[in-house]
């Protein structure tokens, strides 16, 4: 991924999420053994600034970063952003192996075979993951084979990035790095937290972030990512029904959409296995009206879409490792963003998956101190946090890696 260095000193960097639909603010500072947070925010994003993950309005977003930073007492002159959507290819492919030199000569002709438009117009980064076991074929003398290794690709559009710069330059902040939104997001719930890292067992972590335009369905583990998936069933889809169904504003329908609770769908599955084939007026006594019946049960439909998607992608890659390897076995999901926070979400969606669903809480990590932010303030953002704190930690984490080694 292209990267923007600045000078990097004890002074804590801002992680900045810009979203479509809001703009978070998260600022951390490194202790000895974890980490301090020390402000977060939040602010709506100005209206049709942000379009297919792409800045088209730097000045009017530059100036509500401002304000954002200001209101709230940061204090930082630098910042990470991070970048996601369709035309985000994140991929990880198999190469000759070859020194890292030699890689950088190659990689833009690689990247070339993901991309429907010309590669100038692209940003390409890599990383190198690591050799792979090579098994020699039948009559093969292993001398002879060509080996192998994994590399993680990354192509951004140019006008993505260049704009997210611009951005940061009108908002007076160093643009110190952008990455990719996944990388971010793995890094706050699990790279930080030996606590969730460790309950994987060795298993691959997967997230679902439900944001305003799109869900993003990440399945990672410690040696790469392996899968990335933009699926545009999302937040604002989810508002769209639910202003079509009632025939409201915008604003009706978003604030109607979060009064929904989706375990009135899995009651009502519940009775109707108890109940006699008559017996479909008591099915209905957990509905509390004829609107929310109607809102949910269009609702119901979208998400269903949404998780049959997510399930065939989840067969897609377990499909992709040997039958009983641990690293092919996805047992439990992580969902976050704004949309994961309607009623009973995560619990229909761990009885359609038949997996466990969890909250994603970067801060339900016991190196981590909060003491600083109000519990109120942490129960309303801490579902929309978690790409800002991966941001926030991302090069005192690298750092303490670099050290460790």
């Amino acid at each position: 991924m292209a990267r923007w260095k600045g000078v990097f000193n004890k002074q804590s960097v801002i992680g900045l999420d810009l979203g479509s639909y809001a703009i978070k603010a998260v600022q951390v500072e490194p202790t000895r053994t974890g980490w301090r947070l020390l402000q977060i925010a939040q602010c709506p994003t100005p209206a049709d600034a942000i379009r297919d993950g792409v800045i088209v309005q730097p000045q009017e977003v530059a100036e509500a970063i401002k304000r954002l930073l200001r209101e709230n007492a940061f204090r930082a002159s630098a910042a990470i952003t991070a970048i996601a959507g369709a035309s985000v290819i994140v991929r990880q492919v198999t190469l000759p192996k070859m020194t890292e030199a030699m890689l950088r000569k190659t990689i833009r002709y690689e990247a070339s075979k993901y991309v429907s438009t010309s590669i100038e117009d692209s940003y390409v980064g890599f990383e190198i993951l690591g050799d792979m076991e090579h098994v020699p074929a039948e009559g093969e003398q292993e001398e002879n084979a060509e080996k192998q290794m994994q590399v993680l690709l990354v192509v951004a559009p140019r006008e993505m990035v260049d704009a997210q710069i611009r951005t940061m330059e009108l908002a007076g902040l160093e643009a110190l790095a952008i990455e990719v939104e996944a990388f971010a997001l793995y890094r706050a719930l699990f790279e930080i937290n030996k606590v969730a890292i460790a309950k994987l067992e060795g298993h691959p972590a997967a997230i679902i972030d439900i944001g305003a335009s799109y869900t993003n369905l990440y399945i990672a583990s410690g040696d790469g990512f392996f899968l990335t998936r933009n699926i545009p069933i999302a937040g604002d889809a989810f508002t769209q029904t639910t202003q079509n169904v009632l025939r409201c504003s915008w604003a009706e329908a978003e604030r109607f959409k979060r009064t929904v609770d989706f375990r009135q769908l899995l009651k009502r599955r519940s009775t109707r296995s108890r109940a006699s084939a008559g017996d479909e007026e008591s099915a209905q006594e957990h509905v509390s009206n004829e609107q929310e019946e109607a809102v949910l049960r269009a609702l119901q439909a979208q998400t269903d879409e949404l998780l049959r998607e997510v399930r065939r992608s989840l067969h897609y890659y377990q499909s992709q490792f040997p039958e009983g390897s641990p690293q092919g076995q996805v047992s439990s999901l992580v969902i976050t963003g704004g949309s994961s926070q309607l009623g009973g979400f995560a619990e229909y969606a761990s009885a359609r998956l038949g997996l466990e669903v969890e909250p994603g809480d970067p801060f339900n990590n016991p190196d981590f101190d909060t003491a600083h932010i109000s519990a109120e303030a942490l129960q309303m953002f801490t579902p929309v946090l978690g790409i800002a704190v991966g941001l926030a930690v991302r090069e005192a984490f690298a750092e303490r890696q670099r050290q460790a080694a």
